[in-house]
């Protein structure tokens, strides 16, 4: 594949929770990374500086940093520097433009989202399946997307799991960065939960994998617009 190199700063909010595999996914479409570890003592910085790209993972629920990320992220929004915020951080991005987040004690595991129909015009999900695999880890939710934001995915129950903020942020609830091996090593999901995600997990890297491959095309400068196959507005 054609690769146009681009750095992207990764905020990386907890040891357990990197990047995992979706760093050689986006290695292969040229992406490099530039990882700041608060959970170390670095400082997230105020803006995205010069980066191509932003990637806030997940992990950073009610951390001291958490306003720095918000704030970074908010900035990200404005200079239109193509970010994608992972669980938590997803969470703190959509609260940061007014969406609301609850606490919410769900099973962990599997889950099979829907695209909605904005989806069909978004750079990064338009391409991908009706229906998307993701690994469900959380205890917070969120309730209600900014004025600013479009849904992109939900669960069938009506989580609303992956949205765009503006033009260039994307926000996912769930995982899907992590192998069924690392999974079971968090201690979090029980057997069934396990097993499920490992009957899923060639579905999760077959879909995510173009994914971010295309978040890391646009990072790139690849921009132009994805050809509609249903141009009228809903």
């Amino acid at each position: 594949m054609t690769t146009l190199a681009c750095t992207a700063l990764v905020i990386e909010n907890d040891p357990q929770q990197g990047l995992g595999r979706a760093a050689d996914w986006l290695a292969e479409a040229g992406m490099e990374f530039d990882t700041v570890r608060p959970h170390l003592g670095e400082a997230v910085p105020n803006s995205p500086g010069g980066h191509e790209a932003l990637i806030a993972l997940g992990g950073g629920r009610g951390k001291d940093w958490s306003d720095d990320l918000a704030g970074l992220l908010t900035t990200a929004v404005a200079d239109q520097t193509p970010t994608l915020a992972i669980c938590s951080s997803a969470r703190i991005l959509a609260a940061a433009f007014g969406g609301r987040v609850e606490d919410r004690d769900e099973p962990f595991g599997p889950r099979m989202l829907a695209k909605r129909d904005a989806a069909g015009r978004d750079l990064v999900f338009g391409p991908a399946p009706m229906t998307i695999d993701v690994i469900r880890w959380r205890r917070q939710e969120l309730v209600e997307l900014p004025e600013d934001a479009t849904l992109l995915a939900a669960s069938p129950q009506g989580a609303l799991e992956i949205f765009r903020i503006r033009e260039s942020a994307w926000g996912v609830q769930s995982h899907f960065e992590f192998t069924p091996e690392q999974l079971a090593g968090f201690g979090a999901f029980d057997e069934p939960a396990l097993a499920k995600a490992a009957e899923v997990d060639e579905h999760i890297v077959n879909t995510w994998k173009p994914i971010l491959q295309r978040f890391a095309k646009v990072a790139s400068g690849e921009k132009k617009s994805l050809p509609l196959l249903d141009a009228h507005e809903h």
